[in-house]
């Protein structure tokens, strides 16, 4: 007998197939809000950039990322007085064309910037968290040991909100290796931090399970959220900036008695390129609950 047939053979079940008709609503729905469509513009009322005494956990491939993407409102957030945690992938110990630059000096000098930049944006050092890696390399490293090196310190800190690369933005994915790597990895550590068994040990060690509520994306093809960070741009800049050793000669031959100069200079230059909308300064993410 042909599939047709088959088909035309079965016996009426309203009720079983109003069951699985309902089933796979929901189940196209969950696909839908996770990876198959960009979430519409968010309208709501709740606010990140007017939230206060809340913990934000960010995730960044190297030590600048979160900056140039998040500066504004992250330094809005601490203002706020919430509890901001960095987590950094990469020592960023490879970009740099100087002759005479060694990997342990670059890994000290952007060490030293990060701390700037997020003693800027009003982050005290302490709250950094250094993976360690080496730059570029982050596809090498053992998944399964990076997930759950994330998903410890996604648990350690229960955050009410996390901010990290986009894993669904065409240019991450294809661009930089670390950036590829990290936003895949972040996700994944989310939903290992989310379900006990994931990582077992993790609970051994004492860290429960945690499901964050609320992620924003940046490097986002498909941004839905807008912070006007107006009032803090020049000290975005500023924090941006302190990542010297990544702009211009620096890149070619880092001087250090020319720090505090280029500094200043590429402030000015950061903050006149800043993206803008309709004459305020704005940064855009991705915010998802799908996960």
């Amino acid at each position: 007998m042909g599939g047709r047939a088959r088909m035309r053979a079965l016996p009426a079940m309203p009720g079983l197939l109003s069951a699985a008709c309902l089933i796979a609503a929901v189940t196209a729905g969950q696909a839908g809000a996770q990876v198959s469509r960009p979430e519409p513009e968010y309208t709501g009322t709740d606010r990140i950039e007017e939230w206060s005494e809340r913990r934000i956990l960010v995730v960044t491939p190297h030590p600048d990322d979160e900056t140039f993407t998040s500066g504004g409102t992250l330094a809005i957030l601490a203002a706020n007085g919430n509890d901001i945690r960095v987590v950094v992938y990469t020592t960023d110990n490879a970009g740099s064309r100087d002759p005479e630059m060694t990997k342990d000096r670059l890994k000290a000098i952007r060490r030293a910037e990060e701390e700037e930049a997020c003693r800027i944006l009003g982050i005290p050092k302490e709250n950094i968290v250094w993976l360690g890696h080496d730059d570029g390399m982050l596809e090498y490293v053992d998944r399964r040991d990076l997930t759950r090196q994330v998903a410890r310190e996604i648990r350690r800190f229960k955050p009410d909100a996390l901010f990290s690369v986009d894993p669904g933005s065409p240019w991450e994915q294809y661009h930089k290796s670390d950036h590829r790597s990290g936003a895949i990895i972040t996700v994944d550590a989310i939903r290992a931090a989310r379900w006990r068994l994931y990582f077992p040990e993790l609970e051994a060690e004492g860290f429960e399970a945690w499901s964050v509520p609320l992620v924003f994306f940046y490097y986002s093809a498909n941004p839905n959220y807008t912070v006007d960070i107006t009032a803090v741009a020049e000290k975005k800049a500023r924090a941006s900036a302190a990542h010297i050793s990544q702009f211009g000669s620096m890149v070619d031959r880092y001087d250090p008695e020319a720090v505090d100069e280029q500094r200043k200079e590429w402030a000015a230059r950061l903050l006149a390129r800043a993206e803008r909308e309709n004459g305020r300064v704005v940064e855009r993410f991705r915010r998802s609950t799908a996960y």
